[in-house]
């Protein structure tokens, strides 16, 4: 009885097997989502408030992508400014190794980081995010761990495409490990800046320089050739939209003419052998979920000391919302982050 069952069984899954190539391209109903059990009130009241934009074009010229830049870095300055008063936080702009950068204080500094800063690259899909919007997360770590912070105000495209923003982030880390000692200093960033994060760690590996002692990698856009599959089965859920379209049009401008799965760019296909302690953030709504889920095991294939963190019902970076409200979720990240950096770089 047990072995008919037994084949019954097995005879079923190959039946289901015969009939995969059906299934690769699947299309849903139209569902209602309700708000995730288990999330904090206060990440509930901000996510059934949320509206997801509708899809905006790229912009064909150069013209037009300055432009864009400045009116979509508007609302990202005026957070990051009021975001500083209201917690203290101070911060200069200053030339650093003949880069732009910013250095960021908090209103009361740990004594971990007394003595030396972390490296910030911000995101912003490669072309947005600068100025003084880049502020956010430096503002948003700063203030959580009672850290030092030097931002990367990195040159962007469409003026400066690839590599131009790896050069400053590889500039300014020449720079500073003169005065500290690299394995107690970490580099941290998200979405774009996760991607530069990973890409200028390689760089270092390839320059034979001295590496970070961890990283922290939010989110990361690591694959800019292929599109990784919640792209796809989270589009509507996330206020990031979609990758075609703008962001697509962001990595072009990026990347022109380049191989998109040159590791520099596209950290997902780097050949691993060593790499620092790596602790990546991302949610179950994020667009680039699988992303940061390919990444982490290309990490732990290469048996790279990584944690993964991923938050119930989160859309991209949502992580960092405390910046803006009281968040629980984001007191935890900030938490699982300080005990990370704790532990290999203090």
């Amino acid at each position: 009885m047990k072995s008919k069952l037994l084949g019954t069984t097995i005879s079923g899954l190959l039946l289901g097997m015969s009939s995969f190539s059906a299934l690769a391209n699947i299309a849903l109903d139209e569902r209602t989502i309700p708000t995730p059990a288990g999330i904090s009130v206060e990440f509930a009241e901000l996510l059934e408030n949320r509206v997801v934009a509708p899809a905006i074009p790229a912009p064909k010229t150069q013209q037009d992508w300055l432009d864009l830049q400045v009116m979509f870095d508007a609302p990202g300055i005026a957070i990051a400014v009021e975001a500083a008063e209201r917690l203290e936080v101070t911060y200069e702009s200053r030339k650093f190794a003949g880069v732009d950068t910013f250095i960021v204080m908090p209103k009361t500094v740990s004594e971990e980081y007394k003595d030396k800063y972390l490296v910030h690259i911000h995101g912003g899909a490669f072309v947005f995010g600068g100025g003084e919007s880049a502020l956010r997360e430096a503002i948003w770590v700063a203030n959580g761990l009672g850290a030092k912070v030097i931002s990367v105000d990195y040159r962007q495209p469409p003026l400066h495409p690839f590599p131009a923003a790896i050069d400053d982030a590889v500039a300014v880390w020449k720079e500073l490990t003169k005065t500290q000692a690299a394995e107690s200093t970490a580099i941290f960033g998200s979405s774009a800046g996760g991607n530069l994060t990973l890409a200028t760690t390689l760089k270092l590996q390839e320059l034979d320089l001295p590496l970070p002692g961890a990283l922290f990698v939010g989110t990361p856009a690591v694959d800019l050739k292929h599109t990784s599959d919640s792209w796809n089965t989270l589009r509507g859920l996330d206020p990031l939209g979609q990758r075609e379209g703008l962001i697509d049009g962001t990595f072009e401008v990026y990347a022109p003419g380049e191989a998109l799965d040159n590791p520099l760019i596209s950290p997902v296909y780097a050949e691993i052998e060593s790499f620092p302690p790596t602790i990546l953030i991302s949610g179950t709504r994020d667009l680039l979920l699988s992303d940061t889920v390919r990444m982490h095991r290309v990490l732990r294939a290469a048996d790279v000391e990584s944690e993964l963190h991923i938050y119930d019902g989160q859309s991209h970076g949502d992580y960092m919302n405390g910046l803006i409200i009281d968040m629980p979720e984001s007191d935890d990240a900030i938490k699982e982050l300080g005990q990370f950096f704790n532990k290999h770089i203090n």
